[in-house]
Parts: C-alpha cells; structure tokens; sequence
C-alpha cells in the first residue's frame, strides 16, 4: 500500500475527540456511580461526561500493531509480519466542562512515514462538526478535512490499522438514540449492556448499523463494543484491556481491534503518559505540524513527565 493511499484515511468523515486513540478515550476519573435509573441515554452521557472530566491535558505515546490473523485451537495469532506504528499525541481540553478538546498527534516510526501529523479541534456541540488538518510529511502540504461531506466510511482508516478515525472518537451522545439490553456480568464485572443506533445525520456518515457496548457500573468506563454493520452482522469488535488507575485515571493499557470480516487485527499499546500537564495552546495549531524544530522543542519539553 503506497504511502498517499494509506493517507488517505480522512477524505469525509471526521468525529475525533482527541485523535489520540480509544488509548485516551478510556480514561475516567474515578467517582461515586452515578444513578442513572437504567436510562440508557443517561448511562452513555455518564460515560462521556467522565471522560471530559478526567483530565485537563495529557501527553501520550502508544504503539500501533496490526496483522492478518488465523484462529488455531481458540487462540488468535498473526499469519505475517505485524506492521508496527508509533504515535506521539498530546491532548488539552477547553471549556468550563472540558467539553471541547484540541489535540496533535504524530508519526514516530515507522521512518518511512515520520513527521505524518494530524490536528483536531472537538466540539461537544451536536450541530457543529470537528475541524481536522492532515500534514503530509512527503508533501508538505496541511489539508483541512471536512467531516460534513458525509460517505459513510467512518472518516477511513486510522493510520492503516483497523480503528476507523471515528472509531477513535468521543462520540457525540446525541448522535444516537439508544436502548437498555441488560444487566451482566463481564469478566468480573457489573456491567450494562447498552444498544446506540445512529440517526439519521449519523447513519449518512458511518458504516455501523449500530454499537453494543458493555459498560463498567462503578467506572463508567466501557470494557467492550460489538460494532455491527448495516446488514446487521458483526463487523468488529473493540477490546478494552488491563485498565489501571493512574492519578486517579483509569487507563487501558491494552486494546485491540477486530474486524471479523476481513479478519484483521490491531493491538493498541500504552508505552508512556503523563496528565495535567502544562500543554501550551500555541503547540496545539497548525505550526506543530510543519515546523520540526518548534514540534520537537514542544515535545521535549512534555516528555520529561513521562512515567
């Protein structure tokens, strides 16, 4: 795959929260359990509500592996080489709520795609789409992206893994309406399990024909979501793994992606964070994604808080 048609995962559709991946998508501060009376609305604005409210910024690094996988005696191992995708993201929110967010994210490894960046700006205002620029370090160009063009392609592949760019969204509650399926159990946990189906603004902007996410009771974190298509088949399947708590965060250390379809797969990995950190509004622009020199002078100064 050339590198411009691996890039060219953003041509519609584009609702990122913070485009750092569900990597920062799944931390929640940890509080008392909200009673939401089974509403199951209430339930996934909880769930969105404890994300913005965990942190005020964030620097992160996480690794990208993703391969064509087999299925031998009920265990899943890659048929080839992974390919292997380090990002680096750093992530502010704004607003008296967090409710907006502004985040940048960039290429490490491999080197063939080095210095590969993209910048989003979301808004929790329903009505009001995510502005979002690609830089293409071949080309030197930063394109803005429109995610009102619609498609229904999930705003593409996530930097050629399995994650669409939407599915590395905070998605927008309103967005859907939903339903109470059950009370469970899940690995250990008290969980909802809780239906979203797109409306109709939606629907015209993903593949999904509707979301079954199984959500923690006391975290208000999701643990798994079963993404289904259109024809009502089971498309892909989100994972999310060795949860930690961090500074009073939860983070998922590990998470995985799998399209049961076209059985392939990626694994999602934590190697470094740091949170409530001082992320400077002038790194979070257009500038950090052109200018090497000011990006790294930014970085450096933000990876000295890694743990």
């Amino acid at each position: 795959m050339n590198f411009l048609k691996r890039y060219s995962l953003l041509t519609s559709t584009f609702v990122a929260s913070m485009a750092v991946f569900p990597i920062l998508n799944s931390f929640a501060k940890v509080n008392e359990k909200s009673d939401s009376d089974l509403d199951p609305r209430a339930i996934m604005l909880q769930v969105n509500n404890t994300n913005r409210q965990s942190f005020d910024s964030a620097i992160v690094k996480i690794q990208l592996s993703t391969c064509r996988y087999a299925v031998s005696e009920g265990r899943m191992g890659c048929r080839e080489e992974p390919r292997v995708t380090v990002l680096e993201a750093g992530e502010k929110k704004y607003g008296d709520k967090n409710e907006d967010s502004r985040t940048i994210t960039v290429v490490l490894e491999p080197v063939s795609d080095k210095g590969v960046g993209m910048l989003t700006y979301q808004y929790f205002e329903p009505d009001k789409d995510n502005d979002v620029w690609l830089y293409l370090s071949v080309l030197g160009k930063v394109k803005r992206l429109v995610s009102s063009e619609g498609g229904g392609e999930d705003g593409g592949s996530f930097f050629g893994t399995e994650f669409c760019v939407d599915d590395v969204a905070l998605r927008k509650v309103y967005d859907y309406k939903y339903e109470f399926l059950r009370e469970d159990n899940y690995k250990g946990n008290d969980v909802w399990v809780i239906e979203s189906i797109p409306n109709e603004a939606r629907s015209k902007k993903t593949s999904y024909g509707r979301l079954v996410t199984w959500v923690d009771k006391e975290r208000s974190i999701p643990l798994k979501v079963n993404m289904y298509n259109k024809y009502g088949k089971l498309y892909k399947q989100h994972l999310y793994q060795q949860y930690e708590l961090t500074h009073g965060v939860w983070i998922s250390k590990k998470q995985t992606m799998n399209n049961v379809i076209s059985r392939r797969v990626t694994t999602v990995n934590n190697l470094f964070v740091a949170y409530n950190k001082s992320v400077s509004d002038e790194f979070l622009t257009q500038r950090s994604l052109t200018d090497y020199a000011f990006r790294e002078k930014q970085l450096a100064d933000l990876r000295a808080f890694y743990e």
